[in-house]
C-alpha cells in the first residue's frame, strides 16, 4: 500500500529540490544527494503516536510517585524517587543542576508527549493552536534527555556498588517503560504531517525544478516548518516565523560559543564534580579521578563510557564544529564526496552532543542516594555546574550552524 505525496520538498541538509510521488507503506523518501530522510508513509501515524504517548505519560506518573532506587549504606536504608533527586540537589544549593534535571528529564518530555496526544487526537483545534503547539514541540525536542538519564542510572549502579547494596523496585521498570514508549512516540510522530494539515508546504509562484538547489531557484527553506518560500518572504505564511536564505552570519555565533565552551571546559576538568565525606573527612574527585577509579576497580567498560562521554565527546564536538565552520566558510573547491563527509560529521555531532550529560546524571543519582550524615555522604561540587554549561553551550553552537552552508558552491557536474 502507498500514499500519494505528489509535491516538492526542499532538503534541509543540502538545499536540493526533490519531487515526491508515492511512498510505500513502511518506506521513506530520501534525498538523492545527501541521503537525508525527507518523508515517511504516515498512514496510522496518529493512533499509534497517541497510544505510545499516553502509555509513556502513565508510566512517568507511576515512576514519580514511588521510590525507584534504594541503597543499604552502613546498616541504614536510603531510597529516592525521581522527584527526590532535584529536591536534594536544590537543598545542596545546586539549584542550577536541579533545574536542568527537571527540564531535560521531566518537563520537556512530558510537554512534548502531551502535545503529541493533543495534536493526534480528535480534539477540535484551530490551525493557529496547532501551529503554536508544533513550534513548542520542535524547540523542546532537542533538549529532551530521559534516555540519557536512564543510561546514567545504569552507569551509576557501578559506582554505587562500592558504597553499599543497591535495590531497584517495580517503579524503576516503570521508568524504563516510560523511556521506551517515549522513544516510540517520538519516532512514530510526524510533525510534517500536521504542518501539511495546517497549510501547503510550497509557497513558490513559479514551477520548481527537481534536482536543482533552492538557492539556484531563488527559494529558501523555513527552518521551523520546512515550507518552501521565495527568497523575498520575510516570514513564513505557515508558521509565521522569520526565515533566512542562509544563516551565514550565525557562524560567528557558533565560533563564539565554541570559544566560550573551550574556556569553560578548563575549570570543568580542574575543579571537582563530587565531594565524598567519610567520618567528617572530605575528599574531592574530578572527572578524570572517576575514570581512573572505575578503571582500577576493573569496571573498564564503564570507565570507557564516562571517559568518552565526559572527556572525548566535548573535545571532539568542539573540534568537529570548528572544522565544519572552516569548511563552510573557507573551502572554495568542494565536491560531493567531501560534502557528504562533512554532512555525516554534522549529524554525528548533533546526535552525540547531549550524551555528555551522562556524567551530570550519574553525579545526581549518586549524590541523592549516598546520604548517611554520621558515616558517609556524597555531594556535588562546583565542577558539575561548569561541565553542564559546557554541554549546553556546545549544543547551542551546533544548533546555530547551518548545514546547508556545507553544500554551497560545490563543484558538481550536472
Amino acid at each position: 500500500m502507498s500514499i500519494d505525496k505528489s509535491h516538492y520538498v526542499l532538503c534541509p541538509q543540502c538545499d536540493l529540490v526533490v519531487e515526491l510521488t508515492n511512498i510505500d507503506l513502511g518506506h521513506k523518501a530520501v534525498c538523492p544527494r545527501c541521503n537525508t530522510t525527507l518523508a515517511k508513509n504516515n498512514i496510522n501515524m496518529k493512533p499509534k503516536a497517541v497510544i505510545y504517548a499516553i502509555c509513556s505519560l502513565i508510566m512517568i506518573i507511576v515512576a514519580c510517585k514511588f521510590i525507584f532506587i534504594d541503597i543499604r549504606l552502613v546498616g541504614n536504608f536510603n531510597g529516592v524517587s525521581i522527584l527526590d533527586i532535584p529536591e536534594i540537589l536544590f537543598y545542596d544549593k545546586y539549584s542550577y543542576i536541579s533545574a536542568l534535571f527537571i527540564l531535560f528529564v521531566l518537563l520537556f518530555p512530558i510537554f512534548n508527549l502531551s502535545i503529541i496526544v493533543i495534536l493526534c487526537s480528535k480534539l477540535s483545534l484551530s490551525k493557529y493552536r496547532k501551529r503554536d503547539l508544533l513550534i513548542v514541540y520542535e524547540r523542546f525536542q532537542h533538549w529532551c534527555m530521559p534516555e540519557i538519564f536512564l543510561t546514567g542510572i545504569l552507569v551509576s549502579f557501578v559506582k554505587l556498588m562500592s558504597y553499599g547494596n543497591i535495590g531497584i523496585t517495580s517503579t524503576f521498570w516503570a521508568f524504563c517503560l516510560f523511556v521506551f514508549f517515549y522513544i516510540k512516540a517520538i519516532i512514530v510522530f510526524s510533525p510534517e504531517a500536521i504542518w501539511n494539515e495546517i497549510h501547503r508546504n510550497n509557497f513558490s509562484e513559479n514551477s520548481l525544478l527537481a534536482g536543482r538547489t533552492g538557492i539556484y531557484q531563488n527559494l529558501k527553506l523555513c527552518e521551523c516548518c520546512h515550507a518552501i518560500l521565495p527568497v523575498d518572504y520575510v516570514k513564513c505564511p505557515r508558521c509565521k516565523q522569520k526565515s533566512e536564505i542562509r544563516r551565514r552570519s550565525k557562524i560567528q555565533w557558533t565560533i563564539a560559543l565554541l570559544v566560550t565552551s573551550l574556556i569553560i571546559y578548563i575549570p570543568a576538568n580542574v575543579f571537582g564534580i563530587m565531594i565524598t565525606v567519610v567520618f567528617g573527612s572530605p575528599s574531592t574527585s574530578t572527572i578524570m579521578d572517576g575514570v581512573i577509579y572505575m578503571w582500577q576497580s576493573g569496571d573498564i567498560p564503564v570507565a570507557l563510557v564516562i571517559f568518552s562521554a565526559s572527556v572525548v565527546i566535548p573535545i571532539l564536538k568542539i573540534i568537529s564544529l570548528s572544522w565544519l565552520c572552516y569548511f563552510a566558510l573557507a573551502v572554495k573547491r568542494k565536491n560531493i564526496h567531501n560534502c557528504l563527509k562533512m554532512k555525516k560529521l554534522y549529524i554525528i555531532v548533533e546526535f552525540i552532543g547531549k550524551w555528555s550529560m551522562i556524567d551530570i546524571f550519574v553525579v545526581s543519582v549518586v549524590c541523592s542516594l549516598v546520604r548517611n550524615q554520621q558515616m558517609m555522604g556524597v555531594y556535588p561540587d562546583i565542577g558539575v555546574g561548569f561541565f553542564a554549561t559546557v554541554v549546553i553551550v556546545t549544543m547551542i553552537a551546533s544548533q546555530k550552524f547551518d548545514p546547508r552552508l556545507i553544500w554551497d558552491r560545490p563543484r558538481i557536474r550536472k
